[in-house]
Protein backbone atom coordinates (compact mmCIF):
# COMPACT_ATOMS: atom_id res chain seq x y z
CA UNK A 1 0.00 0.00 0.00
CA UNK A 2 2.59 2.42 0.35
CA UNK A 3 4.14 1.82 -2.94
CA UNK A 4 0.49 3.22 -3.85
CA UNK A 5 0.50 5.99 -1.72
CA UNK A 6 3.75 7.37 -0.89
CA UNK A 7 5.72 5.76 -4.19
CA UNK A 8 8.83 8.25 -3.66
CA UNK A 9 9.64 7.51 0.20
CA UNK A 10 8.60 3.44 -0.57
CA UNK A 11 11.31 3.70 -3.23
CA UNK A 12 13.83 5.37 -0.63
CA UNK A 13 12.84 2.58 1.93
CA UNK A 14 13.91 -0.21 -0.45
CA UNK A 15 17.04 1.06 -1.10
CA UNK A 16 17.57 1.38 2.35
CA UNK A 17 16.92 -2.34 3.10
CA UNK A 18 18.92 -3.72 0.07
CA UNK A 19 22.10 -2.08 1.32
CA UNK A 20 21.63 -3.81 4.81
CA UNK A 21 20.71 -7.22 2.99
CA UNK A 22 24.04 -7.73 1.48
CA UNK A 23 23.80 -10.12 -0.85
CA UNK A 24 20.24 -11.01 -1.00
CA UNK A 25 19.67 -7.34 -1.79
CA UNK A 26 20.08 -7.94 -6.04
CA UNK A 27 17.03 -10.67 -5.23
CA UNK A 28 15.07 -8.31 -3.41
CA UNK A 29 15.76 -4.96 -5.17
CA UNK A 30 14.56 -7.22 -8.68
CA UNK A 31 11.30 -8.22 -6.93
CA UNK A 32 10.39 -4.76 -5.90
CA UNK A 33 11.11 -3.56 -9.21
CA UNK A 34 9.27 -5.86 -10.90
CA UNK A 35 5.89 -5.60 -8.66
CA UNK A 36 6.58 -1.82 -9.33
CA UNK A 37 6.44 -2.19 -13.18
CA UNK A 38 3.82 -4.40 -13.11
CA UNK A 39 1.25 -2.13 -11.14
CA UNK A 40 2.53 0.68 -13.49
CA UNK A 41 4.63 2.74 -10.72
CA UNK A 42 6.97 4.82 -12.06
CA UNK A 43 10.10 3.23 -11.84
CA UNK A 44 12.88 5.98 -12.86
CA UNK A 45 14.22 6.56 -8.74
CA UNK A 46 14.42 3.00 -8.60
CA UNK A 47 16.34 2.30 -11.65
CA UNK A 48 18.70 4.98 -10.61
CA UNK A 49 19.04 3.70 -7.47
CA UNK A 50 20.43 0.70 -9.18
CA UNK A 51 23.27 2.65 -10.13
CA UNK A 52 23.70 3.96 -6.72
CA UNK A 53 23.60 0.21 -5.20
CA UNK A 54 25.31 -1.99 -7.53
CA UNK A 55 26.87 -0.12 -9.96
CA UNK A 56 26.68 0.19 -14.05
CA UNK A 57 27.09 -3.27 -15.19
CA UNK A 58 25.22 -5.38 -12.34
CA UNK A 59 22.59 -2.00 -11.75
CA UNK A 60 21.64 -2.85 -15.84
CA UNK A 61 21.31 -6.40 -15.42
CA UNK A 62 19.12 -6.35 -12.67
CA UNK A 63 16.94 -3.53 -13.85
CA UNK A 64 16.93 -5.06 -17.12
CA UNK A 65 15.85 -8.73 -16.05
CA UNK A 66 13.47 -7.23 -13.40
CA UNK A 67 11.48 -4.97 -16.15
CA UNK A 68 11.62 -8.09 -18.84
CA UNK A 69 10.05 -10.13 -16.38
CA UNK A 70 7.55 -7.37 -15.71
CA UNK A 71 6.92 -6.75 -19.02
CA UNK A 72 6.11 -10.55 -19.52
CA UNK A 73 3.40 -10.93 -16.93
CA UNK A 74 1.50 -7.68 -18.32
CA UNK A 75 2.03 -9.05 -21.51
CA UNK A 76 0.48 -12.80 -20.63
CA UNK A 77 -1.85 -10.56 -18.35
CA UNK A 78 -2.99 -8.41 -21.54
CA UNK A 79 -3.45 -11.34 -23.64
CA UNK A 80 -5.33 -13.65 -21.27
CA UNK A 81 -7.14 -12.40 -17.95
CA UNK A 82 -7.10 -8.68 -18.85
CA UNK A 83 -7.81 -9.06 -23.00
CA UNK A 84 -11.28 -7.85 -22.80
CA UNK A 85 -10.06 -4.90 -21.04
CA UNK A 86 -7.40 -4.04 -22.87
CA UNK A 87 -9.49 -4.07 -26.09
CA UNK A 88 -12.31 -1.97 -25.03
CA UNK A 89 -9.51 0.70 -24.42
CA UNK A 90 -7.98 0.19 -27.68
CA UNK A 91 -11.42 0.27 -29.28
CA UNK A 92 -10.85 4.29 -30.25
CA UNK A 93 -7.09 4.25 -30.78
CA UNK A 94 -6.79 3.54 -34.93
CA UNK A 95 -2.67 4.51 -34.53
CA UNK A 96 -2.60 1.17 -32.26
CA UNK A 97 -4.28 -1.08 -34.70
CA UNK A 98 -1.74 0.61 -37.57
CA UNK A 99 1.07 -0.62 -35.55
CA UNK A 100 -0.74 -3.81 -34.90
CA UNK A 101 -0.45 -4.86 -38.72
CA UNK A 102 2.88 -3.68 -38.72
CA UNK A 103 3.75 -5.95 -35.44
CA UNK A 104 2.21 -8.64 -37.59
CA UNK A 105 4.68 -8.65 -40.07
CA UNK A 106 7.69 -8.17 -38.32
CA UNK A 107 7.19 -8.63 -34.86
CA UNK A 108 10.49 -8.46 -33.16
CA UNK A 109 11.72 -5.43 -35.33
CA UNK A 110 8.83 -3.54 -34.50
CA UNK A 111 8.66 -4.36 -30.95
CA UNK A 112 12.30 -3.09 -30.76
CA UNK A 113 11.56 0.65 -32.33
CA UNK A 114 8.96 0.57 -30.03
CA UNK A 115 10.86 -0.10 -26.86
CA UNK A 116 13.42 2.61 -28.38
CA UNK A 117 11.17 5.55 -29.07
CA UNK A 118 9.12 6.84 -26.58
CA UNK A 119 5.54 6.86 -27.99
CA UNK A 120 4.07 4.84 -25.14
CA UNK A 121 4.63 4.31 -21.90
CA UNK A 122 6.90 1.36 -20.73
CA UNK A 123 4.35 -0.32 -18.06
CA UNK A 124 1.57 0.30 -19.35
CA UNK A 125 2.22 -0.57 -23.16
CA UNK A 126 3.04 -4.28 -21.87
CA UNK A 127 -0.72 -4.48 -21.43
CA UNK A 128 -1.57 -3.48 -25.00
CA UNK A 129 0.95 -5.70 -26.41
CA UNK A 130 -0.40 -8.77 -25.17
CA UNK A 131 -3.97 -8.46 -27.64
CA UNK A 132 -1.36 -8.00 -30.99
CA UNK A 133 -0.41 -10.26 -33.00
CA UNK A 134 2.96 -10.53 -31.30
CA UNK A 135 4.31 -14.07 -30.59
CA UNK A 136 5.83 -13.82 -26.54
CA UNK A 137 9.61 -14.65 -27.83
CA UNK A 138 10.17 -12.07 -30.13
CA UNK A 139 8.60 -9.67 -28.04
CA UNK A 140 10.77 -10.41 -24.78
CA UNK A 141 13.68 -9.89 -27.10
CA UNK A 142 12.66 -6.94 -28.52
CA UNK A 143 11.64 -5.68 -25.36
CA UNK A 144 14.54 -6.16 -23.94
CA UNK A 145 16.96 -4.70 -26.28
CA UNK A 146 14.95 -2.36 -27.14
CA UNK A 147 15.09 -1.08 -22.96
CA UNK A 148 18.72 -1.56 -22.80
CA UNK A 149 20.41 1.97 -23.85
CA UNK A 150 17.36 3.35 -21.42
CA UNK A 151 17.96 1.74 -18.72
CA UNK A 152 21.86 2.11 -19.06
CA UNK A 153 21.61 5.71 -19.40
CA UNK A 154 19.25 6.34 -15.88
CA UNK A 155 21.45 2.98 -14.33
CA UNK A 156 24.03 5.40 -14.73
CA UNK A 157 22.76 8.58 -12.98
CA UNK A 158 22.78 6.45 -9.91
CA UNK A 159 26.60 5.65 -9.86
CA UNK A 160 27.46 9.32 -10.75
CA UNK A 161 25.14 10.62 -7.87
CA UNK A 162 27.43 7.72 -5.78
CA UNK A 163 30.52 8.96 -7.19
CA UNK A 164 30.12 12.48 -6.69
CA UNK A 165 28.86 11.70 -3.11
CA UNK A 166 32.06 10.19 -2.35
CA UNK A 167 34.41 11.71 0.60
CA UNK A 168 37.61 9.53 -0.88
CA UNK A 169 39.95 10.36 -4.14
CA UNK A 170 38.38 7.66 -5.83
CA UNK A 171 35.67 9.71 -7.80
CA UNK A 172 36.28 11.42 -10.71
CA UNK A 173 35.75 15.66 -11.53
CA UNK A 174 32.38 16.44 -11.95
CA UNK A 175 33.00 17.07 -15.30
CA UNK A 176 34.10 14.17 -16.70
CA UNK A 177 30.61 12.54 -15.09
CA UNK A 178 28.61 15.86 -16.91
CA UNK A 179 30.22 15.03 -20.09
CA UNK A 180 29.97 11.32 -20.47
CA UNK A 181 25.92 12.44 -19.86
CA UNK A 182 25.59 14.41 -22.20
CA UNK A 183 27.52 12.37 -24.93
CA UNK A 184 25.23 9.43 -23.33
CA UNK A 185 22.15 11.15 -23.20
CA UNK A 186 22.37 12.73 -27.05
CA UNK A 187 23.11 9.46 -28.30
CA UNK A 188 20.28 8.03 -27.06
CA UNK A 189 18.14 10.86 -28.40
CA UNK A 190 19.31 10.70 -31.87
CA UNK A 191 18.51 6.65 -31.62
CA UNK A 192 14.59 7.32 -30.04
CA UNK A 193 14.53 9.61 -32.68
CA UNK A 194 15.33 7.58 -35.94
CA UNK A 195 13.28 4.86 -34.24
CA UNK A 196 10.13 7.13 -33.91
CA UNK A 197 10.97 7.87 -37.77
CA UNK A 198 11.19 4.32 -38.71
CA UNK A 199 7.76 3.44 -36.98
CA UNK A 200 5.81 6.52 -38.65
CA UNK A 201 6.80 5.64 -41.98
CA UNK A 202 5.44 2.17 -41.21
CA UNK A 203 2.33 3.68 -39.77
CA UNK A 204 2.36 5.85 -43.29
CA UNK A 205 3.15 2.82 -45.58
CA UNK A 206 0.28 0.97 -43.64
CA UNK A 207 -2.59 4.25 -44.28
CA UNK A 208 -1.48 3.66 -48.19
CA UNK A 209 -2.10 0.08 -48.40
CA UNK A 210 -5.34 0.52 -46.44
CA UNK A 211 -6.72 3.20 -47.61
Amino acid sequence: KIFLDAPAAAQKAVSESVKSMGPLGALYFGAIYTVAEVLAIPAIPLTASAGYLFGVTEGTAIVLLSASIAASIGFLLGRTFLRSYVEKILDDKPEFKRIDRAIGKEGFKVILLLRLSPLFPFSLSNYLYGVTSVKFWPYFFGTMLGFAPGTLAYVYTGEIGKALTLESGTAEPWYIYAGGLVLFSGVLKIVADVATGIIESLEEEDDELYN
